[in-house]
Protein backbone atom coordinates (compact mmCIF):
# COMPACT_ATOMS: atom_id res chain seq x y z
CA UNK A 1 0.00 0.00 0.00
CA UNK A 2 2.88 2.36 0.81
CA UNK A 3 4.49 1.63 -2.55
CA UNK A 4 1.23 2.39 -4.36
CA UNK A 5 0.89 5.71 -2.51
CA UNK A 6 4.42 6.74 -3.52
CA UNK A 7 3.78 5.67 -7.12
CA UNK A 8 0.65 7.85 -7.27
CA UNK A 9 2.57 10.79 -5.79
CA UNK A 10 5.35 10.49 -8.36
CA UNK A 11 2.83 10.13 -11.18
CA UNK A 12 0.87 13.19 -10.03
CA UNK A 13 3.91 15.44 -9.73
CA UNK A 14 5.97 14.24 -12.68
CA UNK A 15 6.57 16.50 -15.67
CA UNK A 16 5.73 14.81 -18.96
CA UNK A 17 7.99 15.59 -21.95
CA UNK A 18 6.09 17.50 -24.61
CA UNK A 19 7.68 15.51 -27.44
CA UNK A 20 6.81 11.99 -26.23
CA UNK A 21 3.17 11.77 -27.31
CA UNK A 22 3.65 13.53 -30.69
CA UNK A 23 6.58 11.24 -31.47
CA UNK A 24 4.50 8.16 -30.67
CA UNK A 25 1.70 9.40 -32.91
CA UNK A 26 4.19 10.03 -35.73
CA UNK A 27 5.26 6.39 -35.44
CA UNK A 28 1.61 5.32 -35.67
CA UNK A 29 1.16 7.53 -38.74
CA UNK A 30 4.14 5.93 -40.48
CA UNK A 31 2.74 2.48 -39.71
CA UNK A 32 -0.71 3.38 -41.08
CA UNK A 33 0.85 4.84 -44.22
CA UNK A 34 2.27 1.37 -44.87
CA UNK A 35 -0.70 -0.72 -43.68
CA UNK A 36 -3.65 1.00 -45.40
CA UNK A 37 -2.08 1.11 -48.89
CA UNK A 38 -1.35 -2.59 -48.44
CA UNK A 39 -5.03 -3.19 -47.69
CA UNK A 40 -6.02 -1.03 -50.67
CA UNK A 41 -3.85 -3.14 -52.96
CA UNK A 42 -5.51 -6.25 -51.57
CA UNK A 43 -8.91 -4.69 -52.35
CA UNK A 44 -7.71 -3.97 -55.90
CA UNK A 45 -6.84 -7.65 -56.29
CA UNK A 46 -10.26 -8.72 -55.03
CA UNK A 47 -11.90 -6.28 -57.45
CA UNK A 48 -10.05 -7.99 -60.30
CA UNK A 49 -11.16 -11.40 -59.09
CA UNK A 50 -14.81 -10.36 -58.80
CA UNK A 51 -14.79 -8.26 -61.99
CA UNK A 52 -16.09 -5.01 -60.42
CA UNK A 53 -15.26 -2.09 -58.15
CA UNK A 54 -16.29 -1.82 -54.53
CA UNK A 55 -16.56 2.00 -54.73
CA UNK A 56 -17.48 2.81 -58.35
CA UNK A 57 -18.43 6.45 -57.66
CA UNK A 58 -15.03 7.40 -56.18
CA UNK A 59 -12.71 9.12 -58.67
CA UNK A 60 -9.03 8.12 -58.51
CA UNK A 61 -7.57 11.51 -59.41
CA UNK A 62 -9.87 13.27 -56.97
CA UNK A 63 -8.59 11.03 -54.17
CA UNK A 64 -4.97 11.91 -54.99
CA UNK A 65 -5.80 15.62 -55.05
CA UNK A 66 -7.64 15.29 -51.75
CA UNK A 67 -4.62 13.67 -50.10
CA UNK A 68 -2.37 16.48 -51.36
CA UNK A 69 -4.80 19.10 -50.08
CA UNK A 70 -4.98 17.49 -46.64
CA UNK A 71 -1.18 17.28 -46.42
CA UNK A 72 -0.76 20.96 -47.34
CA UNK A 73 -3.51 22.08 -44.99
CA UNK A 74 -2.15 20.12 -42.03
CA UNK A 75 1.37 21.55 -42.22
CA UNK A 76 -0.12 25.06 -42.43
CA UNK A 77 -2.40 24.38 -39.45
CA UNK A 78 0.47 22.91 -37.44
CA UNK A 79 2.59 26.01 -38.04
CA UNK A 80 -0.32 28.22 -37.05
CA UNK A 81 -0.84 26.28 -33.81
CA UNK A 82 2.86 26.47 -32.90
CA UNK A 83 2.86 30.23 -33.49
CA UNK A 84 -0.35 30.73 -31.50
CA UNK A 85 0.92 28.69 -28.55
CA UNK A 86 4.20 30.59 -28.50
CA UNK A 87 2.39 33.93 -28.47
CA UNK A 88 -0.04 32.67 -25.81
CA UNK A 89 2.84 31.62 -23.54
CA UNK A 90 4.57 34.97 -24.00
CA UNK A 91 1.37 36.91 -23.32
CA UNK A 92 0.45 34.78 -20.31
CA UNK A 93 3.91 35.06 -18.76
CA UNK A 94 3.99 38.83 -19.31
CA UNK A 95 0.43 39.67 -18.25
CA UNK A 96 -0.58 36.93 -15.80
CA UNK A 97 2.23 34.79 -14.43
CA UNK A 98 5.04 32.51 -15.50
CA UNK A 99 2.81 29.73 -14.13
CA UNK A 100 0.94 29.87 -17.43
CA UNK A 101 3.86 28.33 -19.34
CA UNK A 102 4.03 24.96 -17.49
CA UNK A 103 0.22 24.74 -17.47
CA UNK A 104 0.12 25.03 -21.27
CA UNK A 105 3.11 22.73 -21.71
CA UNK A 106 1.59 19.98 -19.58
CA UNK A 107 -1.95 20.30 -20.89
CA UNK A 108 -2.92 17.00 -22.58
CA UNK A 109 -5.06 18.81 -25.16
CA UNK A 110 -1.99 20.68 -26.40
CA UNK A 111 0.12 17.52 -26.70
CA UNK A 112 -2.66 15.58 -28.40
CA UNK A 113 -3.35 18.43 -30.82
CA UNK A 114 0.26 18.79 -31.90
CA UNK A 115 0.60 15.02 -32.23
CA UNK A 116 -2.57 14.58 -34.32
CA UNK A 117 -1.75 17.54 -36.58
CA UNK A 118 1.77 16.30 -37.30
CA UNK A 119 0.63 12.67 -37.64
CA UNK A 120 -2.05 13.63 -40.17
CA UNK A 121 0.46 15.61 -42.22
CA UNK A 122 3.05 12.80 -42.21
CA UNK A 123 0.45 10.14 -42.99
CA UNK A 124 -1.08 11.97 -45.98
CA UNK A 125 2.37 12.96 -47.28
CA UNK A 126 3.68 9.40 -47.20
CA UNK A 127 0.55 7.99 -48.82
CA UNK A 128 0.79 10.62 -51.59
CA UNK A 129 4.45 9.74 -52.16
CA UNK A 130 3.60 6.04 -52.39
CA UNK A 131 0.93 6.82 -55.00
CA UNK A 132 3.38 8.94 -56.98
CA UNK A 133 6.31 6.51 -57.10
CA UNK A 134 4.62 3.09 -56.90
CA UNK A 135 4.29 1.19 -60.13
CA UNK A 136 1.22 -0.76 -59.09
CA UNK A 137 -2.23 0.59 -59.94
CA UNK A 138 -4.60 0.63 -57.01
CA UNK A 139 -7.30 2.91 -55.67
CA UNK A 140 -6.39 4.39 -52.22
CA UNK A 141 -9.95 4.26 -50.92
CA UNK A 142 -9.28 3.28 -47.32
CA UNK A 143 -6.24 5.57 -47.20
CA UNK A 144 -8.37 8.53 -48.25
CA UNK A 145 -11.17 7.66 -45.81
CA UNK A 146 -8.60 7.52 -43.01
CA UNK A 147 -7.22 10.93 -44.06
CA UNK A 148 -10.75 12.39 -44.02
CA UNK A 149 -11.39 10.95 -40.56
CA UNK A 150 -8.11 12.38 -39.28
CA UNK A 151 -9.04 15.78 -40.74
CA UNK A 152 -12.32 15.75 -38.81
CA UNK A 153 -10.45 14.85 -35.62
CA UNK A 154 -8.01 17.69 -36.29
CA UNK A 155 -10.89 20.15 -36.65
CA UNK A 156 -12.37 19.07 -33.31
CA UNK A 157 -9.00 19.23 -31.57
CA UNK A 158 -8.33 22.66 -33.05
CA UNK A 159 -11.54 24.04 -31.58
CA UNK A 160 -10.78 22.36 -28.25
CA UNK A 161 -7.25 23.75 -28.23
CA UNK A 162 -8.43 27.30 -28.94
CA UNK A 163 -10.98 27.03 -26.12
CA UNK A 164 -8.40 25.70 -23.68
CA UNK A 165 -5.75 28.31 -24.50
CA UNK A 166 -8.21 31.19 -24.21
CA UNK A 167 -9.42 29.72 -20.93
CA UNK A 168 -5.91 29.54 -19.47
CA UNK A 169 -5.28 33.14 -20.51
CA UNK A 170 -8.44 34.14 -18.64
CA UNK A 171 -7.34 35.20 -15.15
CA UNK A 172 -10.52 33.84 -13.57
CA UNK A 173 -10.06 30.38 -15.08
CA UNK A 174 -6.36 30.33 -14.20
CA UNK A 175 -7.03 31.28 -10.58
CA UNK A 176 -9.78 28.67 -10.26
CA UNK A 177 -7.49 26.01 -11.68
CA UNK A 178 -4.65 26.84 -9.30
CA UNK A 179 -7.05 27.06 -6.34
CA UNK A 180 -8.52 23.65 -7.18
CA UNK A 181 -5.03 22.15 -7.17
CA UNK A 182 -4.39 23.89 -3.87
CA UNK A 183 -7.52 22.43 -2.27
CA UNK A 184 -6.46 18.96 -3.36
CA UNK A 185 -3.01 19.58 -1.89
CA UNK A 186 -4.55 20.72 1.42
CA UNK A 187 -6.69 17.60 1.65
CA UNK A 188 -3.72 15.41 0.79
CA UNK A 189 -1.06 16.95 3.04
CA UNK A 190 -3.29 18.07 5.93
CA UNK A 191 -6.10 15.53 6.27
CA UNK A 192 -8.80 16.46 8.74
CA UNK A 193 -8.15 14.76 12.07
CA UNK A 194 -10.62 13.75 14.81
CA UNK A 195 -11.65 16.45 17.28
CA UNK A 196 -9.10 17.02 20.01
CA UNK A 197 -6.13 15.75 18.04
CA UNK A 198 -3.71 17.58 15.86
CA UNK A 199 -0.72 16.88 13.65
CA UNK A 200 2.67 16.77 15.29
CA UNK A 201 5.34 18.95 13.75
CA UNK A 202 8.51 16.92 14.01
CA UNK A 203 11.73 18.75 14.71
CA UNK A 204 15.33 17.73 14.28
CA UNK A 205 16.95 15.57 16.92
CA UNK A 206 20.71 16.07 16.89
CA UNK A 207 23.47 14.11 18.52
CA UNK A 208 27.24 14.06 18.28
CA UNK A 209 27.46 11.21 15.77
CA UNK A 210 25.72 12.38 12.62
CA UNK A 211 26.55 11.44 9.04
CA UNK A 212 25.55 14.01 6.42
CA UNK A 213 24.05 12.71 3.16
CA UNK A 214 24.56 15.31 0.42
CA UNK A 215 23.16 15.75 -3.07
CA UNK A 216 25.63 14.52 -5.65
CA UNK A 217 24.90 14.89 -9.34
CA UNK A 218 21.85 17.13 -9.86
CA UNK A 219 18.72 15.12 -10.79
CA UNK A 220 17.63 15.26 -14.41
CA UNK A 221 14.12 16.46 -13.57
CA UNK A 222 15.24 19.45 -11.50
CA UNK A 223 16.59 20.32 -8.07
CA UNK A 224 13.44 21.46 -6.24
CA UNK A 225 12.26 18.99 -3.59
CA UNK A 226 8.63 18.10 -4.33
CA UNK A 227 7.94 15.14 -2.07
CA UNK A 228 9.49 12.25 -0.16
CA UNK A 229 8.46 8.70 0.61
CA UNK A 230 7.93 8.91 4.37
CA UNK A 231 6.99 5.26 4.86
CA UNK A 232 10.06 3.91 3.05
CA UNK A 233 12.42 6.28 4.86
CA UNK A 234 10.91 5.26 8.20
CA UNK A 235 11.30 1.57 7.29
CA UNK A 236 14.92 2.00 6.18
CA UNK A 237 15.84 3.94 9.31
CA UNK A 238 14.28 1.29 11.51
CA UNK A 239 16.06 -1.52 9.63
CA UNK A 240 19.42 0.25 9.91
CA UNK A 241 18.91 1.19 13.57
CA UNK A 242 19.42 4.93 12.99
CA UNK A 243 17.43 8.16 13.14
CA UNK A 244 17.03 10.13 9.92
CA UNK A 245 16.58 13.88 9.79
CA UNK A 246 15.39 15.33 6.47
CA UNK A 247 17.07 18.73 6.22
CA UNK A 248 15.22 20.63 3.42
CA UNK A 249 11.54 21.52 3.39
CA UNK A 250 9.19 20.75 0.51
CA UNK A 251 9.74 23.45 -2.11
CA UNK A 252 13.42 24.12 -1.31
CA UNK A 253 15.95 24.30 -4.13
CA UNK A 254 18.73 21.82 -3.36
CA UNK A 255 22.13 23.07 -4.48
CA UNK A 256 24.98 20.79 -5.46
CA UNK A 257 26.49 19.11 -2.38
CA UNK A 258 23.78 20.57 -0.15
CA UNK A 259 22.83 18.38 2.85
CA UNK A 260 19.78 16.17 2.37
CA UNK A 261 19.82 13.96 5.47
CA UNK A 262 21.48 13.83 8.85
CA UNK A 263 21.91 10.20 9.90
CA UNK A 264 22.09 9.90 13.70
CA UNK A 265 23.25 6.87 15.63
CA UNK A 266 26.29 4.80 16.55
CA UNK A 267 29.04 4.61 13.94
CA UNK A 268 28.43 0.91 13.22
CA UNK A 269 24.78 1.67 12.50
CA UNK A 270 25.27 4.81 10.41
CA UNK A 271 27.70 2.86 8.21
CA UNK A 272 24.77 0.68 7.09
CA UNK A 273 22.87 3.63 5.64
CA UNK A 274 22.78 3.45 1.84
CA UNK A 275 23.03 7.02 0.55
CA UNK A 276 21.74 6.11 -2.90
CA UNK A 277 18.62 4.50 -1.43
CA UNK A 278 17.91 7.60 0.67
CA UNK A 279 18.22 9.95 -2.31
CA UNK A 280 15.98 7.63 -4.36
CA UNK A 281 13.20 8.20 -1.79
CA UNK A 282 13.09 11.90 -2.73
CA UNK A 283 11.19 13.36 -5.67
CA UNK A 284 12.68 16.37 -7.45
CA UNK A 285 11.23 18.67 -10.09
CA UNK A 286 11.74 21.94 -11.92
CA UNK A 287 9.47 24.18 -9.88
CA UNK A 288 7.38 24.33 -6.71
CA UNK A 289 3.99 24.03 -8.38
CA UNK A 290 0.44 24.39 -7.07
CA UNK A 291 -0.03 20.62 -7.11
CA UNK A 292 2.93 20.01 -4.79
CA UNK A 293 1.56 21.27 -1.47
CA UNK A 294 -0.53 24.16 -0.07
CA UNK A 295 2.50 26.45 0.03
CA UNK A 296 3.03 25.93 -3.70
CA UNK A 297 -0.60 26.79 -4.44
CA UNK A 298 -0.44 29.91 -2.28
CA UNK A 299 2.83 30.91 -3.92
CA UNK A 300 1.27 30.60 -7.38
CA UNK A 301 -1.73 32.74 -6.42
CA UNK A 302 0.52 35.34 -4.81
CA UNK A 303 2.65 35.50 -7.97
CA UNK A 304 -0.42 36.35 -10.03
CA UNK A 305 -1.46 39.03 -7.53
CA UNK A 306 2.03 40.58 -7.52
CA UNK A 307 2.10 40.61 -11.33
CA UNK A 308 -1.26 42.40 -11.30
CA UNK A 309 0.02 44.97 -8.79
CA UNK A 310 3.18 45.73 -10.78
CA UNK A 311 3.37 49.23 -12.33
CA UNK A 312 3.40 47.73 -15.83
CA UNK A 313 0.06 45.92 -15.30
CA UNK A 314 -1.65 47.96 -12.54
CA UNK A 315 -4.70 45.71 -12.19
CA UNK A 316 -5.72 45.60 -8.49
CA UNK A 317 -8.99 43.92 -9.44
CA UNK A 318 -7.08 40.79 -10.45
CA UNK A 319 -5.16 40.92 -7.17
CA UNK A 320 -8.50 40.95 -5.34
CA UNK A 321 -9.54 37.87 -7.33
CA UNK A 322 -6.36 36.14 -6.18
CA UNK A 323 -7.08 37.11 -2.57
CA UNK A 324 -10.51 35.47 -2.88
CA UNK A 325 -8.89 32.09 -3.55
CA UNK A 326 -6.09 32.68 -1.03
CA UNK A 327 -8.74 33.27 1.64
CA UNK A 328 -10.44 30.02 0.64
CA UNK A 329 -7.23 28.02 1.09
CA UNK A 330 -6.40 29.65 4.44
CA UNK A 331 -9.91 28.90 5.72
CA UNK A 332 -9.34 25.25 4.80
CA UNK A 333 -5.89 25.18 6.41
CA UNK A 334 -6.66 26.88 9.74
CA UNK A 335 -8.80 24.11 11.34
CA UNK A 336 -6.40 21.44 10.10
CA UNK A 337 -3.44 23.10 11.83
CA UNK A 338 -5.14 23.65 15.19
CA UNK A 339 -3.33 22.05 18.09
CA UNK A 340 -0.06 21.81 16.20
CA UNK A 341 2.87 21.48 18.55
CA UNK A 342 6.60 21.70 17.90
CA UNK A 343 7.84 18.88 20.11
CA UNK A 344 10.02 16.10 18.77
CA UNK A 345 8.00 13.44 17.02
CA UNK A 346 8.37 9.75 17.59
CA UNK A 347 9.71 7.20 15.15
CA UNK A 348 12.97 7.07 13.25
CA UNK A 349 12.31 9.92 10.79
CA UNK A 350 12.15 13.63 11.60
CA UNK A 351 11.48 16.53 9.24
CA UNK A 352 10.36 20.13 9.34
CA UNK A 353 6.83 21.22 8.47
CA UNK A 354 5.30 24.62 7.83
CA UNK A 355 3.35 26.17 10.67
CA UNK A 356 0.23 28.34 10.58
CA UNK A 357 2.29 31.59 10.75
CA UNK A 358 4.33 30.31 7.79
CA UNK A 359 1.23 29.91 5.65
CA UNK A 360 -0.08 33.35 6.66
CA UNK A 361 3.29 34.86 5.75
CA UNK A 362 3.42 33.11 2.34
CA UNK A 363 -0.18 34.00 1.52
CA UNK A 364 -0.38 37.68 2.46
CA UNK A 365 2.86 39.46 3.35
CA UNK A 366 4.11 40.29 -0.15
CA UNK A 367 0.65 41.35 -1.29
CA UNK A 368 0.40 43.51 1.83
CA UNK A 369 3.68 45.20 0.92
CA UNK A 370 3.01 45.71 -2.78
CA UNK A 371 -0.64 46.67 -2.27
CA UNK A 372 0.08 49.49 0.16
CA UNK A 373 -0.94 52.16 -2.35
CA UNK A 374 -4.20 50.42 -3.35
CA UNK A 375 -7.23 51.02 -1.11
CA UNK A 376 -8.99 48.17 -2.92
CA UNK A 377 -6.31 45.65 -2.00
CA UNK A 378 -6.05 46.96 1.56
CA UNK A 379 -9.79 46.59 2.15
CA UNK A 380 -9.91 43.10 0.66
CA UNK A 381 -6.87 42.00 2.66
CA UNK A 382 -8.48 43.20 5.89
CA UNK A 383 -11.60 41.22 5.02
CA UNK A 384 -9.42 38.17 4.44
CA UNK A 385 -7.84 38.46 7.89
CA UNK A 386 -11.27 38.94 9.45
CA UNK A 387 -12.82 35.94 7.71
CA UNK A 388 -9.89 33.66 8.51
CA UNK A 389 -9.90 34.81 12.15
CA UNK A 390 -13.43 33.44 12.55
CA UNK A 391 -12.28 29.86 11.91
CA UNK A 392 -9.04 30.09 13.91
CA UNK A 393 -8.55 29.07 17.50
CA UNK A 394 -7.26 31.80 19.87
CA UNK A 395 -3.64 30.68 19.44
CA UNK A 396 -3.82 31.20 15.68
CA UNK A 397 -5.21 34.75 15.75
CA UNK A 398 -1.90 36.38 16.75
CA UNK A 399 -0.29 36.30 13.24
CA UNK A 400 -3.43 37.93 11.84
CA UNK A 401 -3.70 40.58 14.55
CA UNK A 402 -0.10 41.74 14.25
CA UNK A 403 -0.53 42.21 10.51
CA UNK A 404 -3.69 44.22 11.00
CA UNK A 405 -1.85 46.46 13.47
CA UNK A 406 0.92 46.95 10.92
CA UNK A 407 -1.64 47.83 8.24
CA UNK A 408 -3.17 50.43 10.59
CA UNK A 409 0.23 52.03 11.13
CA UNK A 410 1.00 52.07 7.41
CA UNK A 411 -2.43 53.51 6.55
CA UNK A 412 -1.85 56.43 8.93
CA UNK A 413 1.31 57.29 6.98
CA UNK A 414 0.17 56.39 3.45
CA UNK A 415 -3.17 58.22 3.52
CA UNK A 416 -2.90 61.73 5.03
CA UNK A 417 -6.57 62.52 4.39
CA UNK A 418 -9.07 61.32 6.97
CA UNK A 419 -11.52 59.95 4.39
CA UNK A 420 -8.82 57.90 2.68
CA UNK A 421 -7.63 56.49 6.00
CA UNK A 422 -11.20 55.55 6.84
CA UNK A 423 -11.73 53.82 3.49
CA UNK A 424 -8.41 51.97 3.69
CA UNK A 425 -9.31 50.61 7.14
CA UNK A 426 -12.76 49.29 6.17
CA UNK A 427 -12.77 45.54 5.60
CA UNK A 428 -14.63 44.78 2.38
CA UNK A 429 -14.79 41.36 0.66
CA UNK A 430 -15.13 43.13 -2.71
CA UNK A 431 -12.40 45.67 -2.07
CA UNK A 432 -14.52 48.62 -3.22
CA UNK A 433 -17.96 47.19 -2.63
CA UNK A 434 -19.35 49.93 -0.34
CA UNK A 435 -17.99 53.02 1.35
CA UNK A 436 -18.49 51.55 4.81
CA UNK A 437 -17.12 48.14 3.96
CA UNK A 438 -19.10 45.27 5.45
CA UNK A 439 -20.07 43.77 8.78
CA UNK A 440 -16.56 42.31 8.97
CA UNK A 441 -15.18 45.79 9.68
CA UNK A 442 -15.88 45.29 13.37
CA UNK A 443 -13.06 42.71 13.41
CA UNK A 444 -10.51 45.28 12.28
CA UNK A 445 -11.60 48.14 14.50
CA UNK A 446 -12.57 50.40 11.58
Amino acid sequence: MAGWHWYRTRRRLRVLPVWRLPLAMLAVAVFLSWLLPLVDRSLAGWEGDYGGQFFPTVDDSAMSNLLSAVAGGMITLTGLVFTALTLAMQFGAAQLSVRVVPILRQDPIMRWSIGVFLATFVYTLLVSVRLAVHEEEYRPVLSVFCAIALSVVCAVLFLTLVTRVTGVLNSGYLLRSLAAQGRQAVQRTHPRLPAGSGPTARVAVRDEEAVVVRLGAPPRNGQVLLSFDERRLEAFAQAWGVKLELVPVIGDFIAHQAPLFHVHGPAEHTARADHGVLVHCLLFGETHSAATDPAGALRALVDIALKALSPAINDPGRAVQALDHIEDLLVMLAPRLQGTCHAAGGGHLTYRTRSWPDYVCIATDEIRHFGTTSIQVQRRLRALYATVAQVCDPAQVAPLSVRLETMDAVAAIQWPQELDRYLARCADPQGLGTESGSALSRWTGA
